[in-house]
Parts: structure tokens; C-alpha cells; sequence
């Protein structure tokens, strides 16, 4: 707990305040996200899953061909190997953490049943112990390390609750604590990141729509880098946990401004099929119609699609204009669906 017991120590300069400024704006636009693609969450959800996999898959370097991660990310698989079981059951984990990602507890027994997740028809993932003595007491006794996390999450929880420290750093500082401790006998590298995942996946919606570890794997060898920092002075309590926590911020910044370039192009292709639908019903009306008419046939749509898409098929010459002001007409000038599209009508054709 060398890490987390010493955040007074951490200082954050103006390049990282900037950084926290830039992440947390973006933050705040989880409402309207969520409101955004709500209708096709589970497509967004199944898709995140499958790159989170295979970025998995890479990062540990597991003995599967690519063809064989792609098709254990994107369907029901049966493992024939020890490292296909791996990924099977971080597949089966994720599944459960994207149910619900808001309501992840860091408790002990959520930690152990991951574990016994993780380690499903592979070798037995155990909590290490150590010898201990007591205060008055000679003889030593035997402590399992299941009650040193118990004091870490402990600690991060009174941290958290405190709102003295900023809340991306505190995860990396637990992060690096995990590791440090040595407290299980195996795997405790996939452990600690599945932990940090599910943390950030707990207080950042972005992760429903972007893939965490697609980003994570492009960091790799910094990341490893950073860890080895860290780990240096962490014995003595000076744990330079900066690094990881700079490229933690780089990961959630670049993983917002995906997903704003997702909605941009999300709410472009919905305006441009609303206006496709508007000129399709524009070819079923009356030769000359209003406003009013397409407003009856389509009452979810904005008065500036309508708009926008009456002035689109005006410029190109597929109607016009009866009037002006509210009461106005329009006149279709063009008649039905060829093949690829609209025919004009030619005032001296055959």
C-alpha cells in the first residue's frame, strides 16, 4: 500500500492539469452519448468486446493464431488449449463486467470470483501467504495476503471518499500497490488490468462505445516502462507512479475523442437518412404538397431537416417552390424511381 498511502506526496503540473481539464470535459458529455446511441448499444457493446478480446489476446502474447482470436472474440467457441481457455474465460468475465459496469464493487470476494473465473480449467489462482509475528506473541503465524487486499481497497475506498485526490490517479496508484504486493501465486498481471479496467469502466461510460484495450496495446512497452518506474523506489514509498498515470490519461483522452468522432458521423448518416426518407415520401404525395404534409408523415423529424432537405432537392432541380412564406407549396417536378434513383421529367422529351 506503499503507493496509495502516500498520494500527499504527488504533485500535478500545469501540462497534467491541462490533461485532467481536457478528460473531464469530455466526461461530461456521457448523458449525451448515452442518449445518442441508445438504440444501438448492444451493436456498439458486442463490437467493444470483440476488439477489447483481441487486444487481449496481443498484449498477452497467447499462443492463438489470429484467425483463431477473432473467431473466440466474435463467437461461441470451444477451447482446445490452455491459452484458448484463458481467453475464454476473460471473455466470460467481460460479459459480466459490461452487464453492469456502474455497479463493480471493489470487494475481496469480487476479486476471488474473478479469479476462479480467470482460472476455470487451468491451473488454480491462490492468494500467497507469509509468515507473521506478533506483537507479545514468539511463535510466527501464517497471514494470507487475501487481508492485505482487503486494507488496499480499504484505503482506496477512504481515499476515494475523501475527494482529496483526483480519481484516474488514484486508480494507477492502486494499480501499481497490486502489483507490488505480490498477492496471488499466478497471473496477478491479468488480474490487476482486468481490476483496472473494470474501475475505469465503473466511473467512465466511454468504454461502453471504444475499446479500452485497443488503446492499452498500442501502449504496451511504455506502459511496461512506466511499471518498472514505478516499482523502483515503491518499497521506500516514493513510488514515480507519474508515467503510468500520464499514459492513463493519454488512453481516455484519445478513447473520448474517438467517440466524438463516432457521433459526428453517427448523427450525419441518421440526418442524411431522415432526409432520404423525407424525399421518398416527397415521390408518394401529391404532385404539389406543404410542409404540413410532411410533418404529418414524419413527426419525429426536425423542422431543419425538413428544411434542409427541401432546399436540397430544390437546388437539385426535383422541386420548386409554389409561393412564399408558411402557407407555401412545393411542386414536384420529378416522377417516380428508375433503377439507381429519380428521373426529371423533360418538358421536350419523347
Amino acid at each position: 500500500m506503499k503507493a496509495l498511502s502516500n498520494m500527499d506526496r504527488i504533485q500535478i503540473n500545469s501540462e497534467v492539469m491541462m490533461l485532467l481539464l481536457s478528460l473531464y470535459e469530455s466526461k461530461g458529455k456521457s448523458f449525451y452519448y448515452d442518449d445518442l446511441f441508445n438504440r444501438d448499444l448492444h451493436a456498439f457493446e458486442k463490437k467493444t468486446m470483440s476488439h477489447n478480446l483481441i487486444a487481449i489476446a496481443h498484449y498477452l502474447s497467447l499462443d492463438m493464431t489470429d484467425a483463431r482470436i477473432r473467431l473466440f472474440a466474435k463467437k461461441s467457441m470451444s477451447p482446445r488449449t490452455k491459452d484458448e481457455h484463458t481467453l475464454l474465460n476473460i471473455k466470460l468475465a467481460l460479459n459480466q463486467l459490461h452487464k453492469r459496469p456502474e455497479d463493480f464493487e471493489l470487494l475481496v470476494n469480487e476479486v476471488g470470483n474473478l479469479i476462479k473465473m480467470i482460472s476455470k480449467n487451468r491451473d488454480t489462482i491462490t492468494f500467497n501467504t507469509y509468515e507473521h509475528q506478533e506483537e507479545g506473541v514468539l511463535k510466527l503465524k501464517k497471514v494470507s495476503k487475501k487481508d492485505d487486499l482487503e486494507k488496499l481497497m480499504t484505503l482506496f475506498e477512504k481515499n476515494l471518499k475523501s475527494e482529496q485526490y483526483e480519481l484516474t490517479q488514484l486508480i494507477a496508484n492502486f494499480y501499481i500497490d497490486f502489483l507490488n504486493m505480490h498477492i496471488l501465486s499466478r497471473d496477478e498481471e491479468l488480474i490487476g488490468m482486468l481490476l483496472l479496467y473494470a474501475l475505469l469502466s465503473k466511473y467512465f461510460s466511454v468504454f461502453k462505445y471504444v475499446s479500452f484495450f485497443k488503446y492499452f496495446l498500442k501502449s504496451k512497452e511504455a506502459w511496461k516502462s512506466g511499471i518498472v518506474t514505478a516499482n523502483y523506489y515503491w518499497s521506500s514509498g516514493f513510488a514515480q507512479t507519474d508515467m503510468i498515470f500520464r499514459i492513463l490519461l493519454n488512453i481516455m483522452i484519445e478513447s473520448y475523442q474517438e467517440v466524438d468522432r463516432m457521433a459526428h458521423e453517427y448523427v450525419f448518416e441518421r440526418e442524411l437518412n431522415k432526409s432520404n426518407n423525407i424525399e421518398n415520401s416527397i415521390l408518394k404525395l401529391d404532385e404539389i404538397f406543404s410542409k404540413e404534409d410532411l410533418r404529418k408523415r414524419h413527426p419525429n423529424v426536425s423542422d431543419a431537416t425538413i428544411d434542409r432537405t427541401l432546399k436540397r432537392l430544390k437546388d437539385e432541380n426535383k422541386i420548386r417552390p409554389l409561393g412564399k412564406g408558411r402557407s407555401s407549396k412545393w411542386q414536384r417536378i420529378v416522377s417516380g424511381h428508375k433503377k439507381f434513383g429519380m428521373e426529371q421529367l423533360s418538358l421536350f422529351g419523347d
